[in-house]
């Protein structure tokens, strides 16, 4: 039966179809307006600091011509360079040859119980003695492990299969006195600004291995030895805060904790829900190895809510991946990590691993040539410094606004708030302009840009008032530094 009403040939709805998709063709593609808001009357946390640690480096690298010391150390810490303001320095179990690589053993001062040689460990203290003369002011020391008398193996490892403690039940006592003898030597004697005694590292993998010193600890056993060495340093009055638990990632946060208690908050509830440690302890040490970020946001949020009041540090993050890269990939990797941590992991500071590497492997922020003691500083260095340089200890945190699913923005203002940092990691292939303004609508004027991106190390590419526009370059970080006052009230 033939319908009644107008049909249309095959041709016909290809001829039409064909019109309207040259049509679309011809109406011109907007991109979106990138537009940055700034909400500087929105504060968040207190920053301490950006540092480094002096581990698998400074042992070695204290006994190279001093020229070639000093480059380093002002390269990492100097105002020449990137500016970190915390260092850790690394007190050692003692370990020897039965760790096979000599990067990876650490000296320490004990010659026997209570008695201390205090030339030993020379060509790290050397650095660390530099490391303060170029204006740090917040030195942590950490141990990863105990004095091999102290321990069962008699190594600074572990060596006795899974979920076993190498610290010996009779020495907690002494291996806190141990750590608080060298930190009342370095305070009273060499004068060193030590802010922080962390007497455990990544207590929940067994560290069963020859490959560096180490100790497992289970939950209880960090509550055991976190409590005595607090006593320890309120007997003396030590000025000094302990760090613990230096947990190796952030803990996922599941209802109930279940069966696997490595990833789990255990070391957090049973740490803080120790009543004499939660009164004593600031904050909570983390690292950031292996965790996304849906991970630290649920972690953050957990931790915030319950233990109010309490900060978090961020004390330990290299990219465990193997290779050279002296390039933007791994720079724009780390920056990734350090602005997901400071934005929604909310830490108060953010400390590198090995601040200088011999290794095929994305670690140090400088690598090295040993057989030629070559230095080379590679963009991570630079792209840690557009934050470490500019945003220093005491800068609060505040919000930041966005309509971009690319960049990666973080801001922070002066303790007087007459400077305002803003930190923009632009990871794609093409520049993107952006619009600035405070929240109130009014412009931004740019004072200062530096930048690291493949043709430029924390160049000073601005300088001068700017308009409220901005172009990020492709795969770049870049640091702009705003001044003036009333910022505070442009909400």
């Amino acid at each position: 039966m033939r319908r009644s009403g107008h049909s249309m040939s095959t041709r016909q709805v290809i001829f039409i179809t064909g019109i309207i998709w040259l049509g679309w063709l011809q109406v011109p593609c907007v991109a979106e307006k990138i537009l940055l808001r700034l909400k500087p009357g929105e504060v968040r946390q207190e920053i301490d600091g950006f540092g480094a640690s002096g581990a698998w480096w400074a042992q070695i690298v204290g006994g190279w011509e001093e020229s070639k010391q000093r480059k380093i150390v002002g390269l990492l810490f100097g105002k020449e360079g990137i500016g970190l303001s915390i260092y850790r320095y690394n007190v050692g179990a003692g370990s020897g040859e039965e760790i096979g690589d000599p990067w990876r053993r650490a000296e320490t001062f004990e010659t026997a119980k209570g008695e201390y040689d205090w030339q030993r460990d020379e060509n790290a203290m050397r650095i660390l003695r530099q490391v303060c003369a170029a204006g740090v002011e917040n030195v942590i020391l950490f141990a990863n492990s105990p004095p091999r008398r102290m321990t069962k193996s008699g190594y600074a490892f572990a060596g006795h299969g899974a979920d076993k403690s190498n610290l010996r039940q009779d020495m907690y006592q002494e291996f806190t006195r141990y750590l608080a003898d060298i930190t009342e030597h370095f305070i009273r004697v060499e004068k060193i600004p030590v802010k922080g005694i962390s007497p455990i590292n990544e207590p929940q993998w067994d560290w069963d291995g020859h490959s560096q010193e180490g100790c497992h600890y289970s939950a209880e056993e960090v509550v055991r030895l976190v409590e005595i060495m607090l006593q320890e340093v309120e007997k003396r009055r030590l000025p000094v805060e302990v760090e613990a638990p230096e947990n190796g990632s952030w803990e996922m946060v599941v209802k109930p904790l279940g069966d696997d208690w490595r990833r789990s908050p255990v070391y957090l509830e049973k740490l803080l829900g120790n009543e004499f440690v939660r009164q004593r302890m600031d904050s909570y040490a983390i690292h950031s190895y292996w965790a996304n970020l849906g991970r630290k946001k649920a972690f953050a949020e957990y931790f915030f809510v319950k233990y109010p009041g309490k900060k978090l540090q961020m004390t330990e993050w290299c990219e465990m991946k193997g290779g050279w890269d002296y390039g933007m990939d791994s720079a724009l990797r780390m920056t990734r990590e350090i602005i997901d941590d400071l934005v929604w992991g909310g830490v108060s500071s953010w400390q590198y691993w090995i601040a200088v590497s011999r290794y095929n492997f994305r670690d140090g922020l400088i690598y090295v040539n040993e057989s030629e003691r070559e230095i080379i500083p590679i963009k991570r260095l630079w792209a840690m410094g557009n934050f470490s340089r500019f945003i220093r200890p005491g800068y609060r945190l505040f919000e930041v606004e966005h309509n971009s699913r690319v960049l990666r923005v973080v801001a922070c203002k002066s303790p007087d708030g007459g400077r305002l940092v803003v930190v923009v990691m632009n990871p794609e292939t093409k520049s993107n302009e952006v619009e600035l303004h405070f929240a109130n609508g009014s412009g931004v004027n740019i004072f200062d840009a530096y930048e690291t991106s493949k043709a430029n190390d924390l160049k000073t590419v601005s300088r001068g008032v700017k308009n409220n526009s901005y172009t990020f370059p492709a795969e770049s970080v870049t640091t702009l530094v705003i001044k003036g006052s009333g910022f505070t009230e442009k909400l």
